[in-house]
């Protein structure tokens, strides 16, 4: 998660995918798959007594880092998190590893700190933080360490050696949605983006993957977040937004509708185009005429909505998907330390090209520190979004 506009995204546990069985190893449920061979040294010791909240109990000690006390939203993401941690900390069985909340204040500077102290104190494995900023100064410290970091920042920029993101790239966001209309035949794009570093990243992904498909993109306009910014966007992407097959908008929120409603306004015919967004869609009111139709990319949603039921059975109120990858990461970390017993976690095991599946779909970790999902193709209809091309089940080992 960065400082930008953008919305970040029942299952006991999160499972190892198996490439050598049928099914999937659940290690919430008890079933392990045979230990891959892995040159790896024994846990850190647990230096003292933890600073901070802890959850569970056990021979590891993992780190928490999340902006507890950080001004605006941080504070509230960073209590979904926690509560989310200590759900999958009760389906691990409390005993596989001692999990230290520590807070960064959402600063840098307070994530060196944290992450200085998970090290002293003998943690095997960070978890967070949230900020790119943040996870940049923690990584800069951890990799000394050769200990990894599994981080929830949707910002690329962020991950590196032995620093991975477990988020919701809107890299891998944009392909899904933009691959799905070119394999419905549409050739020719016409974009409207929100200016900053978002739609940047979303404008050097459409490229590449329009470019890679042998499409056209006629058109690019950007826009602030002011009425009159927008419509000029709209006026300058109007002759393109007339020619093209497709109509691409990934931002969420009130914007897809307005765009949509001042290019018909306008003119614009989109009875034989197809418009698409992302995963932004889901901050957006589906129900609104203009964007029924219309199709995006999302993760998975049957595994997410059984862990919300869960999650607010036990807390009272609905989680985001940020709730979902605290979760994930917790019960990762807490697998892999089940499958080998006293063993620190090492960069293959958590690379394993078979991937992890949790609540918040399937995925994998690359060895740059970023992510690979599998994502499943929305459309809206009759005011909700519908699954019309499902996420995969598994990855493929060999890729």
């Amino acid at each position: 998660m960065r400082k930008l506009k953008t919305a970040a995204m029942c299952v006991a546990a999160t499972v190892i995918l198996s490439g050598c069985q049928s099914g999937v190893t659940d290690f919430g449920l008890g079933s392990q798959t045979k230990a891959q061979t892995v040159n790896a040294s024994t846990l850190p010791a647990k230096t003292g007594p933890a600073v901070g909240d802890v959850l569970g109990f056990g021979p590891a000690r993992v780190a928490l880092l999340i902006p507890r006390t950080a001004p605006g939203n941080g504070s509230a993401v960073a209590k979904q998190i926690q509560n989310a941690a200590e759900l999958a900390i009760s389906d691990l069985g409390g005993d596989v590893m001692e999990l230290v909340i520590k807070d960064t204040a959402g600063t840098p500077a307070g994530a060196i700190t944290a992450t200085q102290a998970a090290i002293r104190e003998g943690s095997a494995v960070v978890l967070g933080p949230l900020f790119s900023s943040s996870v940049t100064s923690a990584r800069s410290i951890i990799t000394q360490s050769g200990r990894p970091l599994v981080a929830f920042s949707s910002d690329p920029t962020a991950a590196g050696a032995g620093g991975y993101l477990i988020s919701f790239l809107p890299d891998q966001l944009v392909s899904r949605s933009v691959n799905y209309a070119i394999s419905q035949g549409k050739r020719s794009f016409t974009a409207i983006l929100p200016s900053g570093a978002y739609g940047n990243l979303v404008e050097r992904q459409l490229r590449s993957t329009i470019q890679a498909s042998g499409g056209q993109l006629l058109a690019i306009s950007k826009y602030q977040y002011n009425s009159k910014s927008v419509q000029a966007a709209i006026t300058e992407a109007l002759g393109a937004a007339q020619q093209s097959d497709a109509i691409f908008i990934p931002d969420g929120g009130n914007t897809p509708a307005a765009i949509i409603r001042q290019l018909k306004r306008l003119g614009v015919d989109l009875n034989n185009k197809m418009v698409i967004g992302t995963g932004q869609w889901r901050t957006a009111n589906l129900s609104a005429p203009e964007l029924q139709g219309a199709v995006f990319a999302d993760m998975d949603q049957a595994r997410f909505q059984a862990f919300k039921q869960r999650y607010a059975q036990k807390f009272g109120s609905e989680p985001t998907v940020n709730a979902a990858l605290g979760y994930d990461a917790v019960l990762l970390v807490g697998g892999l330390l089940k499958e080998r017993p006293g063993q620190q976690i090492t960069a293959t095991e958590i690379q394993r090209r078979q991937g992890f599946i949790g609540a918040s779909g399937i995925f994998r970790f690359l060895p740059s520190g970023l992510n690979e999902r599998g994502l499943a193709i929305f459309q809206v209809q009759d005011g909700v979004a519908k699954a019309i091309q499902a996420a995969p089940s598994s990855f493929s080992p060999t890729q």
